[in-house]
Order: C-alpha cells, then sequence, then structure tokens
C-alpha cells in the first residue's frame, strides 16, 4: 500500500488511495503522530484535516482510555502486523464535540522507505451496535430456551432461558459444543444431524412426535419440542434453535388421556348391561305372535338402535384395552375370502335399508394370511359401516379382494362425497371427525378407523386412505400372506352378496 517517487513513499502520494476508502482512514507514525486522513474522518469525527495532521491518535480516543490506547499502540509497533479489532469488543472513540461512539477498528503496517507508518480502517459501527442490542433484547424476551450456535456446533450465543432450563450459567455454555445440551446416547447422532442440516440449513421444527429430550447440567433430561432457524451473518451461517420444554403438556397430556379412559371404560361397562338387556328382550319379543306388523316394524327399529349403541360401547371398550395393553390376538392360517365374505353379508341388510348397491370383487383362488379371523371381520367391519354412512342414497360401495406381491389387499370403496379437507392420515387419530362428517351429521364417535387401524397393524399389515374425492372415498387393508401366490391366472369375478 504504498508509491515510490524517487525510492521513497511519501504520505501525499497514498492520499489518493486513502479518500476512495468507505471507511475513516487514520495514518500515525511509530511516535503515534498523525500524518494523514481521509475525507471520512473528517465526516466521522468532526475536525478538519488540519486540526488532526500533527496531533497525537490519542486526540480520537475517549480520555478514560488514554493510557490504554497508548500501551497497545507501543506493544503493536514492537510487532506490526495486519489486524482486526473491535469485533466482539467494546472500542470506542471520540468525536471533536466530545461525544463517544462504538467502532471496529483494522490495522495495518505500511513502509515509507526506513519509517513504519501504520494505516487504521475506522469503522462507526453505531447501527450494528444498535441492531445488535435490539436482537439480543428480542432473544431474551423470547418465552423459550434460545440457542445459537456457528456452522461447527459451537455455542456463540443463549438467552436467560436457557440459564433457566438447562441449569448452567451462560459463561459455562459459551465456547461449548452444543451436545453439551444433547443426551449423551443422542450425541453422535445429535452432530452427523447438524452437519446435515448446515449443508442444506432452512427452518423447520423438530420433535412434534414426541421423541426429543435435551439434557440439564444435573444429567436430567426433559422432553423438548425444537425449531431450527439459519442466520446469514458477517461471520458466517449461525443456526438458531428455539427449545421449547414440553414437561408440562406431556404430563397434561397423559392426565386427560388417563381420564378419558377412565370415563369409557365406566361409561362403556354401565350402558352395555342395559343394552344387552334390551337386545335380549327384543329378540323374545319377536317370536310373540300377538304383535301387529306395526309392533314388529318398531320392535326391529329398536333392535336396529340397540345394535348400534351395543357396537359403539364395544369400540370403546376395544379402544381401552388397546390403550391398556396393546391389542390381543389369537393368530392362526385364515383364508381371507370367506373373512370378507362374511363383512359384507353382515352390511347387506344395512346397505338395503338406505338403497346402497354393496358388491365383492374375489379371486377365484384362497389367500391365506396369519390372522385373527375375528379381528380382521371387525377392521372390515368398520370400514364397511363407515362407507355406507357417508354414501348417499342410490350409491355403491365396492369391497375388493386381491393378491399384489406378497401381500393381500382389501379395499372398500364408495361412492360418497369423500373426506373433504381433513388429512388423510389424521382420520385414524382417536375421536377425530372431518369436518364433512359434522356437517352433514353423520352419526358416529370417531373410533371405528382408530381401532380398524390398531387390528392392521397388530397383523403386520398397513391401512390407509388410497383415493378420496368428490366421487367417492377408497381405503385399503394390506396384509402379508402366509403361504405365496403366484400371479392369477383366474380372473376375478363379480360376487353377488345375498342376505341371510
Amino acid at each position: 500500500m504504498s508509491t515510490e517517487t524517487g525510492g521513497r513513499s511519501t504520505p501525499s502520494d497514498m492520499g489518493g488511495l486513502l479518500e476512495a476508502a468507505p471507511d475513516a482512514m487514520v495514518v500515525i507514525d511509530h511516535t503515534g503522530t498523525i500524518v494523514l486522513v481521509n475525507a471520512q474522518t473528517e465526516r466521522v469525527f468532526g475536525y478538519e484535516r488540519g486540526e488532526l495532521l500533527g496531533r497525537p491518535v490519542e486526540i480520537l480516543v475517549p480520555v478514560d482510555l488514554h493510557e490504554v490506547h497508548r500501551r497497545h499502540r507501543t506493544d503493536y509497533v514492537g510487532e506490526p502486523h495486519v489486524r482486526s479489532m473491535g469485533s466482539g469488543l467494546d472500542l470506542r472513540a471520540r468525536r471533536k464535540n466530545g461525544s463517544e461512539f462504538p467502532v471496529e477498528i483494522s490495522l495495518a503496517p505500511l513502509q515509507a522507505g526506513d519509517e513504519l507508518l501504520i494505516s487504521a480502517a475506522v469503522r462507526d459501527v453505531t447501527s450494528k451496535r444498535r441492531e445488535e442490542r435490539l436482537f439480543r433484547g428480542l432473544l431474551e424476551a423470547a418465552p423459550d430456551a434460545m440457542v445459537i450456535v456457528d456452522q461447527t456446533g459451537t455455542i456463540v450465543l443463549v438467552n436467560a432461558q436457557v440459564e433457566s432450563r438447562f441449569g448452567y450459567e451462560r459463561e459455562e455454555l459459551i465456547g461449548q459444543s452444543v451436545e453439551i445440551l444433547v443426551p449423551e446416547r443422542f450425541a453422535g447422532m445429535h452432530a452427523g444431524f447438524r452437519q446435515g442440516y448446515v449443508a442444506g440449513p432452512r427452518t423447520r421444527p423438530m420433535g412434534l412426535a414426541g421423541d426429543l429430550y435435551a439434557r440439564r447440567k444435573d444429567g436430567s433430561e426433559f422432553p423438548v419440542e425444537i425449531s431450527l432457524a439459519p442466520l446469514e451473518t458477517e461471520e458466517g451461517l449461525l443456526v438458531s434453535a428455539a427449545v421449547r420444554d414440553i414437561s408440562e403438556r406431556r404430563q397434561m397430556q397423559a392426565e386427560s388421556d388417563r381420564i378419558k379412559d377412565e370415563f369409557f371404560a365406566t361409561v362403556s361397562h354401565e350402558l352395555r348391561t342395559p343394552l344387552t338387556s334390551m337386545l335380549g328382550y327384543s329378540e323374545l319379543m319377536a317370536d310373540l305372535e300377538q304383535l301387529s306388523p306395526q309392533g314388529k316394524r318398531f320392535l326391529q327399529v329398536i333392535t336396529r338402535s340397540a345394535e348400534r349403541e351395543l357396537r359403539l360401547v364395544d369400540d370403546l371398550l376395544t379402544l381401552v384395552a388397546i390403550e391398556e395393553s396393546g391389542l390381543t390376538i389369537r393368530t392362526a392360517t385364515i383364508d381371507l375370502e370367506p373373512v370378507v365374505r362374511d363383512a359384507v353379508e353382515a352390511a347387506r341388510p344395512r346397505a338395503e335399508d338406505v338403497d346402497i348397491d354393496l358388491s365383492l370383487e374375489i379371486p377365484g383362488f384362497p389367500l391365506q394370511v396369519e390372522g385373527d379371523r375375528d379381528r380382521i371381520g371387525q377392521a372390515i367391519d368398520n370400514l364397511l359401516s363407515n362407507a355406507l354412512k357417508f354414501t348417499p342414497s342410490g350409491g355403491s360401495v365396492r369391497v375388493r379382494l386381491r393378491v399384489h406381491g406378497q401381500n393381500a389387499e382389501i379395499e372398500v370403496a364408495d361412492s360418497g362425497t369423500g373426506i373433504g379437507d381433513a388429512e388423510p392420515s389424521r382420520i385414524f387419530e382417536r375421536l377425530y371427525r372431518a369436518g364433512s362428517a359434522i356437517a352433514q351429521q353423520v352419526p358416529g364417535a370417531g373410533l371405528g378407523l382408530t381401532i380398524a387401524l390398531a387390528i392392521v397393524e397388530a397383523h403386520r399389515g398397513t391401512i390407509s386412505v388410497v383415493k378420496t374425492d368428490k366421487q367417492g372415498t377408497t381405503f385399503q387393508i394390506s396384509i402379508p400372506l402366509a403361504v405365496p401366490v403366484e400371479a392369477p391366472v383366474i380372473p376375478l369375478r363379480r360376487a353377488a352378496v345375498e342376505a341371510g
């Protein structure tokens, strides 16, 4: 950064370069005397350059820092090198009017012949410091524990919530690897995930399924949800992690589930006894010859209503049993064709009552699985019940049994109105009811699909919505075959299912 004139550099030769610099440029000699400044220096400090040339550089330094500055300057002259100052430090400069402002400074030695000069680029970072204070204020005001790390996973900033949640003083965390906050059994996995995130940073939530844990200073763990966000800075990429302790939420959810399960069990048992009695007496009354045709119709209505309520009670009992101890199944090698046929036959009266065409397609050979005949039948019953409820009069419900690869597939397709805007995976949640079901006032408690899911998963199978639109919905159950089946050579046949 020097020019040569007759073999010697002069300060005036550097004037053009200094004037073009975006920062205030101050050049001093080894004694600390100012020998050159640029226009930015005049603008930033409020001096005319004539007021600065020949003066000690300490004129630009707050009075309380003069002695410290002289020592640093002497040390620098003894070992001159390019270096920056002020990044992360609280450096201040002083204007002509005595006001002070934060700065960052870059130093560089200049050789003017045999004379050492020192160039100082002075940047006013008032705006930057104001933004930093605002950012830190927002960080401290955040309701979650906020941890900011660099690309290597080193913690560079935390807020008071981190100290409160994790039990550390912030000085114990700054400069440490973020894995200090991760349970040891997850540390290796976390490091790999962190490296992957840096390669493709994006805003994303984590732990919504409740499978993330954090570690306090005392070694105890607690469940968390985390939101990650990339921050581009002058120093490079930083990653902000908002860590939310969900311990209280998990406890409340567990207590809520316990109370709900107790309620289900109690109500179910209290309802089942009178319903069973009602059905028993209904059967006895149906045999009475004294009943008029109108009386028999009334009795059929009572019986169907009691049977429907009994199915609901049984669903409640099944759901409670599943959540308390899992689903119990008694497996054997069974042929799915009679299971599916029986389910369709059982649904036929309901289909006829509402004028729905119910059909069945089956292969011409056995499809054997290891399963519980009654439970698989129950899952199909629930799908059929759903299909009949959501299909308008004059519509159709088609049941199809087929082989696909090493699995047997059961499809239940209706011509109803679809599940609307509901997320297909959500309709399997306990007590969930789609908005379309509520709007159409379709009866139901949101239990059938939850039970069907539990039954299918107990058979190592899957259940899913493979189609849904305004023309209808198709559910598909897939269960592994116990005995492999060659590609079918006999075409599917449509079976008319007769009542009785």
